[in-house]
């Protein structure tokens, strides 16, 4: 995790523009808060990209 405010090279990149934002391994990315079942999905996701 990180804050946008003291990182805005990062934020940039990721195009932040609310938050929460989540990126896991650069591979799947969303925006907003998720309940546990589909943030899980979205990790899972993230584990199948090569």
């Amino acid at each position: 995790m990180i804050e946008a405010i003291e990182f805005p090279e990062l934020a940039r990149k990721y195009n932040v523009y609310g938050v929460p934002k989540v990126v896991i391994n650069d591979a799947v990315e969303f925006e907003g808060a998720l309940p546990e079942g589909p943030y899980l999905d979205k990790v899972l996701e993230a584990l199948r990209q090569p």
